[in-house]
This record gives C-alpha cells, sequence and structure tokens, in this order.
C-alpha cells in the first residue's frame, strides 16, 4: 500500500469537492476536511473512453491506492486512483484552466479569421 507523507495539520484543510465529473468537466463546491485529512483529485476511467474525475478529502492512508468503483444502477465498473496533496485547494484543477484559456483562443483567433476573410465574389 502506497503511504503518503502528509502530516495531520492542526487545522482542517479545505478543499474542493466534486462527487462525480466526466472528462475534465466537474461541478466543483468548497468542503472541510476531517481532521488528518487531505485534498485527492481522483481519476479513472469506464470502458475504454469515459474518464472519470472526483475531487474531495480523504485519509493519507488511501492516497495513490487503486480502487474499482461500482458506478450507476447497472454497476459500471471504473477503477480509480486518488491523487493527494498536503494544502488547502491544491486539488484545483489547473490544467482545466489553461485548456480552457487555450480552447477560447483557439476560438477567438478562428472568428477573427472567419470575420476577416473576404467573401468570395459569385
Amino acid at each position: 500500500m502506497f503511504k503518503v507523507g502528509f502530516e495531520a495539520e492542526k487545522e482542517s484543510m479545505k478543499c474542493f469537492r466534486c462527487d462525480l465529473g466526466f472528462w475534465d468537466v466537474c461541478y466543483t463546491t468548497e468542503t472541510n476536511c476531517s481532521l488528518g485529512e487531505v485534498c485527492f483529485t481522483g481519476r479513472g476511467k469506464a470502458g475504454d473512453s469515459l474518464d472519470i474525475k472526483t475531487l474531495g478529502c480523504v485519509r493519507a492512508e488511501e492516497c495513490g491506492v487503486e480502487t474499482t468503483v461500482e458506478l450507476f444502477m447497472d454497476k459500471t465498473i471504473f477503477v480509480m486512483t486518488r491523487h493527494c496533496c498536503g494544502t488547502s485547494f491544491c486539488n484545483s484543477a489547473q490544467e482545466l484552466q489553461i485548456s480552457t484559456f487555450f480552447y477560447l483562443t483557439v476560438a477567438a483567433l478562428a472568428t477573427w479569421h472567419l470575420t476577416e476573410t473576404p467573401a468570395a465574389s459569385c
């Protein structure tokens, strides 16, 4: 079992929480962890194409451990690994913010290019 070297803080840690997200889309709220818990980002895969994401608090002993989870009533099974960090709100989706900025930039450039291109004469 993989142990993470996080020491319990004197105050509870604050983390982002998302019970279930697909790919990098995850509705997040803020949550207060219990003493001895750390923030985590859980990543898993259902089938060959469905990426699952969760965020929240977990005991340090559960970090880096691969677990099998049942999803929905049809008992779709996926494998999830929780990646932990040791400061408040460290489980933010920074990669989502960077990719969102990239996609918005590409969309703006494409829109600009389409509006600047002269219309073809008939």
